[in-house]
């Protein structure tokens, strides 16, 4: 018969810091977006691509246009300059749209 050891382990978590759940975690991580838009600089930065590439493969393309522009009812304000500067992106949107057309965005 094998032999079982009990083994009781102490960690002390230090004052600054808490333990919660991955479901918690991901909710917070969610939430850092609510009331902010984000630029172009933060859309780089969250996919990891440059704004030319947004631009060809989403931005520009007729059909996601429609959906996605400011101005049909979509999350996206369109610079009026074509150096995105002057872009602003809804997050909770945004992010959802870019996980519902991955494949097609990708392909």
């Amino acid at each position: 018969m094998p032999q079982t050891i009990k083994a009781e382990i102490v960690i002390e978590v230090p004052d600054d810091h808490v333990i919660i759940s991955t479901a918690e975690f991901n909710e917070y991580q969610s939430l850092k977006d609510d009331g902010r838009w984000w630029t172009s600089k933060d859309v780089e930065q969250r996919y990891n691509h440059k704004m030319d590439w947004f631009k060809q493969k989403i931005l520009y393309v007729p059909k996601f246009k429609k959906i996605l522009d400011s101005q049909n009812g979509g999350f996206v304000h369109y610079s009026d300059l074509d150096d995105g500067r002057y872009w602003s992106f809804e997050p909770k949107r945004f992010k959802k749209f870019m996980e519902d057309n991955f494949a097609e965005i990708n392909s």
